[in-house]
């Protein structure tokens, strides 16, 4: 019943090109389906990893399979400077809430001295 020899299964280099292509056109959610079935496959596939991490839907799922790549090959490039970058803006946003929450409470302490001063004001005005 063979057919000349050939599987009709693709492996799973046929199925990292695949995903690649899939991505690449745009069908993010087709691309994570192929990237998937790779992993199910080969669980140590840092390429398909590296896939699922630029294909992720949030910051979360993203970490989580970068670091999953560092595991895998502590030194890979990819993988550490995408999660440096990461690193950096959750930095980013941490300092600008820091700033804000400074900004914020510098105003409410210049509102009550403005109120206490108009309360002592208005109490020790003759009548």
């Amino acid at each position: 019943m063979d057919s000349g020899g050939e599987s009709k299964n693709p492996n799973l280099e046929d199925l990292m090109r695949l995903g690649a292509n899939t991505a690449k056109a745009g069908n993010r959610d087709n691309a994570r389906v192929i990237f998937r079935q790779v992993l199910a496959a080969d669980k140590r596939n840092v390429g398909a990893w590296l896939w699922m991490a630029s294909l992720a839907e949030n910051d979360i799922d993203r970490r989580r399979y970068y670091e999953t790549v560092l595991k895998l090959n502590p030194n890979n490039a990819t993988a550490r400077k995408k999660l440096s970058e990461m690193d950096r803006t959750v930095q980013r946003g941490e300092n600008a809430s820091v700033r804000l929450g400074i900004i914020i409470l510098v105003i409410l302490v210049v509102a009550v001295v403005a109120v206490g001063v108009a309360v002592f004001v208005i109490t020790r005005v003759p009548r």
